[in-house]
């Protein structure tokens, strides 16, 4: 919050970035869980069932690395 009493807003999310720069992911977030299928990592091709604010399939691990 800043000193007048409103919030600052994000930048909007430019897709194909894993993860935006200058932020990370809110993991706890359900768009970020497909929990029917796994596809392969867009990093490193192993599956996973987790997707980037854009949607892509992607580690925690390799998007905040």
């Amino acid at each position: 919050m800043t000193r007048r009493g409103r919030t600052k807003e994000k930048p909007p999310f430019e897709p194909g970035l894993i993860p935006a720069p200058g932020e990370l992911l809110v993991w706890r977030d359900g768009q970020h869980f497909d929990r029917w299928q796994d596809l392969p990592c867009t990093l490193c091709g192993q599956p996973t069932p987790m997707r980037s604010h854009s949607g892509e399939p992607v580690h925690k691990a390799c998007a905040e690395g």
